[in-house]
């Protein structure tokens, strides 16, 4: 199973090469559409929505905020976003 943990993790990994929101969607949606089978629930809802990024600024979550929501995740929290 795909856990939030999991998520979080990748997550923050994939946050310390990249600011960029274009590139955060995309990966998103490619580790959601990767695990699509074996998703704990909460990480589609998640992953779908951060893979909104790449539709335009007003979909944009900051830098501090990204990693908020990784860290809530890694630490077991419910995340709604």
């Amino acid at each position: 199973m795909y856990t939030k943990i999991k998520f979080g993790i990748e997550l923050k990994k994939f946050l310390q090469r990249t600011k960029d929101p274009y590139e955060i969607g995309k990966w998103a949606f490619s580790t959601y559409w990767e695990h699509l089978t074996d998703l704990e629930h909460g990480v589609r809802a998640i992953a779908l929505t951060l893979n909104t990024m790449e539709d335009g600024p007003e979909f944009v979550f900051t830098h501090e905020e990204l990693n908020k929501i990784a860290d809530d995740l890694i630490s077991g929290k419910d995340v709604q976003i």
